[in-house]
């Protein structure tokens, strides 16, 4: 008896692991720096086709550094995906030609507490806010030590008080049509070299999404940027064979029975925010 097709919410696809910066709350990759070439990327598509409507395009790395966007945006658009990106907006203004070719690209989340010396950035974020014309737009400061904003955010939350004319500023909060605030907490970035350890919990990972890296490895979920959790390789598998898996199999049955099965997830405190949910 074949195994039922497991559709998922969304996949991300790591066109890149390469980025402009180094900030200081993202986790180090130890993985070799490598850009996702367009005839990887097509045959990843063809791969995951049945399998999501909504492709992600980065784990780690900043997507808008690809040398071949226009040929990325446009393999999504000749398979009928609505692509989403994070980005820490550095390049945003510069490529806001080619975003604005594509109608498919549902939304675009601008990490605006990354660390950058580029003048006028946020300055350069809002004019290309405005002048974008499809998606959806979520402004994201997600470093907050238990909801306490450093100075650099609330100067920045000041001028977009100033900007869209709203006097206090929460989570989900609109800010014009189809633009968004987005602000939440710093976490710990799973590790199985980390001080946090827990057998317990459940975790949206390899339910909703799971997430494919730059080298072709399949993750568990978006944090694994390192590929740990290392489910298979979709440039030398099939997306069926790998979510056939024993492996995959145990983390997701762990899942249900609130155990974290793989080592990765038992150091990651990522999921004590779906234990809260429950």
């Amino acid at each position: 008896m074949g195994m039922e097709l497991m559709k998922f919410k969304r996949i991300y696809v790591e066109i890149t692991n390469i980025c402009n910066l180094n900030c200081s709350f993202c986790s180090k990759s130890s993985l070799p720096k490598r850009e996702m070439s367009s005839i990887e990327f097509e045959e990843v598509l063809k791969k995951v086709n049945d399998y999501t409507d909504f492709i992600y395009l980065h784990v780690k790395g900043e997507p808008l550094l690809h040398k071949d966007l226009n040929s990325i945006f446009s393999l999504t658009k000749k398979y009928n995906k609505k692509v989403c990106i994070t980005t820490n907006g550095v390049f945003l203004r510069e490529k806001l030609d080619i975003l604005n070719m594509y109608d498919n690209i549902y939304q675009i989340n601008i990490s605006l507490h990354s660390e950058n010396k580029k003048d006028n950035y946020l300055e350069d974020i809002l004019f290309v806010v405005d002048k974008l014309k499809y998606p959806y737009i979520s402004l994201r400061f997600w470093t907050l030590d238990k909801g306490i904003m450093d100075s650099r955010t609330k100067v920045y939350l000041d001028i977009i008080k100033n900007k869209y004319n709203i006097s206090k500023l929460l989570n989900n909060t609109k800010l014009k049509d189809k633009v968004y605030l987005s602000l939440d907490d710093k976490f710990i970035w799973p590790s199985i070299n980390n001080g946090y350890y827990q057998e317990n919990g459940t975790c949206y990972g390899g339910k909703s999404h799971i997430a494919i890296l730059a080298d072709g490895t399949v993750s568990i979920c978006c944090l694994d940027g390192d590929g740990v959790s290392n489910l298979g390789n979709v440039f030398n598998s099939s997306l069926e064979d790998v979510l056939s898996s024993e492996k995959y199999r145990s983390a997701i049955k762990g899942f249900q029975d609130n155990k974290a099965f793989l080592d990765i997830c038992k150091h990651c405190s990522y999921k004590e925010r779906f234990n809260n949910k429950k």
